[in-house]
């Protein structure tokens, strides 16, 4: 029991997770094996399916109970907000669900939120073991491979007014953690500072218009390496049927 209430701990300490140390090489290995072997699938797989969407839901409700009862910062990073946080809910939902609206929203926000919360951990204050490395790991190694599966193997496309839908969608999504952040005092989206040192004196509004136009700008780039030909191919189909 002691164990239990340990792992479950809200009064934070300091975090001793080392980016690129030995705990964190082995986590982008199986990242990386396992998205490779999703990648030669050839199938779609309603269990996989189940079992991934079902991962990221449960991890989420188990996280944000957490949040709730152990009243850590909750509502400046207890609410879901985030970028890889909304994208897990909407794949998870997506694929328990079958939604595909939400299966595009959040495999293109979760395929590059994903890997770069894999690459540099933004790990919450607390010393190993902590449920909230569980549940950062847990939901971010999913949230890519449900990303992969979503956009290689069930191929879910995206059409231009799809992406044109995305953009306004994310762009808005990004004004209002502005007035969250302003609100709450909180850095919902990063939009009131990066996840790492990029100097000072930088004008807020100018940071802010980055981040949109960044974010707005993989879309993009993911819209025309991972699903031009997905679309191409939905539209062959459709001619046919």
């Amino acid at each position: 029991m002691k164990n239990f209430y340990y792992f479950f701990r809200s009064a934070p300490d300091k975090s001793n997770f080392i980016i690129f140390g030995k705990l964190h090489l082995i986590i982008l290995f199986v990242a990386v094996l396992v998205s490779v072997f999703i990648f030669a699938m050839k199938l779609e797989n309603r269990i996989l399916e189940l079992f991934i969407g079902s991962t990221l839901i449960i991890q989420q409700v188990i996280l944000y109970t957490w949040y709730f009862t152990g009243k850590y910062n909750l509502l400046k990073e207890g609410l879901p907000l985030f970028h890889c946080r909304i994208a897990i809910i909407f794949v998870g939902i997506g694929l328990v669900f079958n939604k595909k609206s939400l299966m595009k929203i959040g495999s293109y926000w979760g395929i590059f939120g994903s890997i770069s919360a894999l690459l540099l951990p933004g790990i919450d204050p607390f010393l190993f073991p902590h449920i909230t490395q569980y549940s950062y790991f847990i939901g971010h190694l999913f949230l890519l491979w449900g990303s992969i599966y979503l956009l290689h193997v069930k191929k879910i496309g995206m059409s231009e007014m799809d992406l044109k839908n995305l953009i306004v969608f994310t762009t808005t999504y990004h004004l209002l953690m502005l007035i969250v952040n302003t609100i709450l005092n909180s850095n919902y989206a990063y939009m009131n500072a990066p996840p790492f040192n990029i100097g000072d004196g930088l004008n807020p509004l100018v940071y802010s218009l980055a981040v949109i136009m960044t974010f707005n700008i993989v879309l993009f780039i993911e819209y025309i390496f991972i699903n031009k030909n997905t679309v191409v191919n939905e539209d062959c189909e459709a001619q046919y049927n």
